[in-house]
């Protein structure tokens, strides 16, 4: 089946209108309350683009720990609780520029003033990223990402910025934007794009559920730490 903004649209219409007949390390954006992310798209959007797809993702407990699998052929999900459905998502790959944090996790983090005087905390990315969202009540995050599509023509014209406010469940929500911000992916950089993974395939690797090395060969911290928390548990 081939991605696309259009197919995955016209998808949502479907289900909308009720005529519808579902090793790697990790390299997500996970976002906490108040972090606001700026970001160049990698995926055009536009239908064959493997760089941008959706995804169906199990969410569930193993002992005292969330964890992730894929819904996706192939992949063995007889471990997953009878009453547990696959949370739809999608997903695209980003060059990160930086992402701005309401408080300091990290000693590396540099203080800057927000617009409003609040002071706010820039973790400097300048990598390639995958995001990952729930289309959200009746498509509303899914929408925001169609409108800017609409306005740019392709999703890799410009910065958009991706804001998540709440903690909980039920009073999270997402703001997609798009940005006057000139900044471009580096020349240098350009070259990776092409050996960045499908989004099927990263998944397919990452939530199999075989347990996957971290880029040095350790388990990632990151991972471990994330999945004993269902709010930052790919939300």
């Amino acid at each position: 089946m081939t991605s696309g903004i259009a197919r995955i649209a016209q998808k949502q219409e479907n289900i909308g209108s009720g005529n519808t007949g579902g090793g790697t390390p990790g390299r997500e954006v996970w976002f906490r309350d108040g972090d606001q992310a700026f970001l160049t798209p990698v995926a055009s959007g536009e239908e064959g683009d493997e760089k941008f797809d959706e995804i169906y993702m199990y969410t569930y407990r193993v002992d005292n720990r969330w964890t992730n699998k894929l819904s996706d052929d192939g992949i063995d999900t007889s471990d997953v609780p009878d009453n547990t459905r696959p949370a739809h998502k999608f997903a695209f790959w980003a060059y990160v520029h930086e992402i701005l944090h309401p408080e300091r996790r990290n000693e590396s983090w540099m203080e800057i003033q927000g617009p409003s005087g609040r002071k706010l905390y820039k973790e400097e990315v300048n990598d390639f990223r995958v995001i990952a969202l729930t289309f959200g009540r009746s498509n509303y995050i899914w929408n925001q990402l169609v409108d800017i599509y609409n306005d740019w023509g392709a999703l890799d014209k410009g910065v958009m910025r991706i804001k998540r406010t709440g903690t909980g469940m039920y009073d999270t929500s997402y703001t997609l934007a798009a940005t006057a911000r000139g900044e471009e992916i580096p020349a240098d950089k350009l070259t990776e794009i092409d050996d960045l993974p499908t989004i099927k395939g990263y998944f397919r690797e990452r939530y199999s559920g075989t347990p996957a090395p971290s880029l040095n060969g350790s388990a990632s911290a990151e991972v471990v730490n994330l999945t004993t928390d269902k709010e930052n548990l790919f939300s």
